[in-house]
């Protein structure tokens, strides 16, 4: 199940630098520029890690 992500907006919803999110993901700062800008992966457990982030975000934004 694809979500529409905004990784800049989960980004501020954690509080994370591009650093620290790339730090989370396992991937370089310039590889989550890459994804804000030109877009995240399509497939594979990259773009489900962040989709799981992403919802556990909304939860967690519910919740508040």
């Amino acid at each position: 199940m694809e979500h529409e992500i905004d990784l800049k907006e989960l980004r501020r919803r954690r509080n994370w630098t591009q650093d620290e999110m790339g730090q989370f993901f396992g991937v370089d700062k310039s590889t989550v520029w890459r994804w804000e800008n030109e877009g995240i992966p399509a497939r594979g457990a990259t773009r489900k890690a962040i989709e799981r982030e992403w919802l556990a975000s909304e939860k967690a934004g519910a919740a508040a």
